[in-house]
């Protein structure tokens, strides 16, 4: 298994080493053109005999199979793998040699676009590879992964079972058989892998949508499909199996303009003018960095991590972060670097310090920050990823966010102004005249954003996220929202003395202001009008419960910054639940009062969320 490249040889395989007229013309023509290729026939007797002298682990695995094809369809995989070469189906007629595919590692034919909304929507793959013929050098990793994923398939029936959102009802069972260990199969392996397919080639043809030009192996051959491998049924099944298949087809077909960019979106695409077609060599899918800034979250931050490394998009690196913490944080997170976490830790120096640091160590083509008390939903990167807009680098993108306690299945998702596509002035304006934000989590930045946004500012010990975000939003050519990708936003962090909790603290209630001033100085860089600034006044007003009365220097700096905008802020009113405690009181305990209800009220339906959460987790109640 020294070889890199593929050896001259040639394998076939079937029940009966004497084949049928039709076969024999098609398997002559193949040794016919490759008369210095070691060809090499399998009949059954000779492919059991193979599986004990070199895959004797796969013996039962090979036997269980329901299906005599999936038999085949393993085989090929490993014998390959064993001695490398190509393989091709009986049913392959060849127009030409394959000696110019020789310097290849790994070559697989294009199939046809994909049935599987799993495989289109979730992994961003719109097409599938097929397996009918193939040439790999021996040893290859990507085969091995295909074969490690025939056993995952065997073994795990929702894994396998993914792939079927989409296919055909009345042909389930094939399609079940080609998405355990035929081409649905070979493709997600090549999507869920992109560390495995620098040197994996696809024979592709000029234009995808032409049916004629699937299930040829490049200008090379071409695939007859005279096989009867289907599972055996009546008739009318046959029929009704036929029609609902080309009916599907149909429907992905007639989708032509919204994947029209399949191929350019991810790969390299290299002309070979001498023979037509096609050598289309895969790179690896963007790499996405999640970032994870942690203090005395040993209560959520192993969810939080699971989180992230549930994600359908696999080509990640999570980075976390411990700002000193003084629980059991950082001893959770170390646990979960034999999953790839990679753990760092600094002295206690704040949210915008640890998100610095966790920034210097990422590769990531997109960044994604995470609080260490938050969830992505499984499929959020790989939705953000594949509605990105024409891969304009200086797009950012958000998604939907919502708020929970401890069951996400209940999580409140309340849209804004904000949940939509626009430009960086109206997203400011918006977000300022509205009182409006979004969620540190929701948001997927490109790197080159990312460099442009420049370091957190240290200095804010409240609403960094928000301050940060304005510097990559003016760097940007407008916001992309993609509604279907999630974030789940543990609240109410403003009770508890999170990030998002100013509370009575000068150094926060300090940083909140100076985050105010810069906010507002961004908008204004943008458009500086009449609108604006009756904006800006709105977002002052907003925020005078944060300083009134404790911090009069701040509200004189807030009046002083409304008057030069034209208008006037004034002290900030209270519910009637509070106001009468600052009629007998005083402003203070109004406030003071106003922040133990709402902590006592949020501690009491924690409290019973959680209990709900436990007893919805042993289907003692419907969660």
């Amino acid at each position: 298994m020294n070889s890199t490249n593929i050896p001259k040889r040639i394998i076939q395989t079937g029940r009966y080493r004497m084949q049928p007229l039709k076969t024999r013309v098609m398997t002559s023509t193949v040794q016919r053109l490759h008369p210095d290729f070691e060809y090499d026939f399998y009949d059954d007797q000779r492919v059991e005999l193979f599986i004990d002298e070199y895959f004797p682990q796969y013996r039962s695995l090979f036997h269980d199979y329901p299906f005599p094809i999936q038999r085949y369809d393993l085989f090929r995989y490993l014998v390959v793998f064993q001695f490398g070469g190509f393989y091709f189906d009986l049913d392959v007629l060849l127009a030409e040699s394959v000696h110019a595919l020789l310097e290849q590692k790994c070559i697989f034919p294009f199939e046809g676009l994909t049935l599987s909304d799993y495989l289109a929507n979730d992994l961003r793959m719109k097409w599938e590879i097929g397996n009918y013929g193939f040439g790999s050098a021996p040893g290859h990793p990507f085969l091995k992964a295909v074969i490690d994923n025939c056993v995952k398939a065997a073994s795990n029936r929702q894994w396998a079972g993914a792939m079927m959102r989409g296919t055909p009802a009345f042909a389930r069972d094939q399609y079940w058989i080609l998405n355990t260990t035929g081409p649905g199969l070979l493709s997600r392996t090549l999507a869920e892998r992109p560390d495995l397919t620098d040197d994996v080639t696809v024979l592709i043809p000029e234009s995808i949508y032409d049916t004629s030009t699937w299930n040829c192996f490049g200008n090379f051959g071409v695939h007859l499909m005279l096989g009867s491998w289907r599972p055996q049924s009546t008739r009318m099944r046959r029929w009704l199996a036929r029609s609902s298949e080309a009916s599907r087809q149909d429907h992905v077909l007639k989708k032509k303009e919204q994947i029209e960019d399949t191929r350019s979106a991810c790969r390299t695409i290299t002309w070979k003018a001498e023979h037509g077609f096609m050598i289309n060599a895969l790179e690896p899918r963007p790499l996405v960095s999640i970032l994870i800034p942690a203090f005395n979250a040993q209560e959520t931050i192993s969810h939080t991590l699971r989180s992230a490394l549930n994600q359908t998009w696999k080509n990640i690196e999570t980075i976390i972060v411990d700002d000193g913490s003084a629980d059991a944080t950082a001893k959770i997170a170390e646990s979960f670097r034999s999953k790839g976490v990679k753990v760092f830790r600094q002295d206690r120096g704040g949210a915008a310090a640890a998100r610095n640091k966790a920034l210097s160590h990422a590769s990531g083509d997109y960044i994604q920050w995470l609080d260490a008390d938050d969830l992505l939903a499984p499929n959020k990167i790989s939705l953000q990823i594949q509605a990105f807009p024409d891969q304009r680098k200086r797009t950012l993108l958000s998604s939907a966010w919502g708020s929970f306690l401890h069951r996400t299945s209940h999580a409140q998702f309340t849209p804004s102004g904000l949940w939509q596509n626009l430009k960086p002035v109206e997203w400011l304006f918006c977000k300022m005249d509205q009182n409006v934000y979004m969620q540190t989590g929701s948001w997927l930045v490109t790197r080159e954003l990312t460099e442009a946004a420049g370091s957190w500012d240290t200095r804010l010990l409240s609403d960094d996220d928000g301050e940060y975000f304005c510097r990559a939003l003016l760097a940007s050519d407008g916001v992309h929202f993609v509604p279907g990708a999630k974030i789940y936003y543990r609240s109410p962090g403003m009770a508890f003395g999170g990030l998002s909790c100013v509370g009575l603290s000068d150094q926060k209630l300090e940083a909140h202001w100076l985050s105010m001033k810069l906010h507002i100085d961004y908008l204004r860089s943008l458009e500086d009008s009449e609108r604006v600034h009756r904006a800006c006044i709105n977002f002052l007003q907003a925020s005078m419960l944060y300083f009134y009365p404790e911090r009069s220097d701040i509200v004189e700096q807030s009046q002083r910054l409304a008057a030069e905008l034209g208008g006037s802020v004034y002290p900030p009113n209270l519910s009637w639940k509070y106001s009468w405690i600052k009629e007998l009181f005083g402003w203070k305990c109004a406030k003071r009062g106003r922040e133990l209800l709402l902590k006592a009220r949020w501690s009491m339906t924690r409290r019973v969320d959680r209990f709900l959460s436990s007893l919805s987790r042993r289907g003692l109640v419907e969660d």
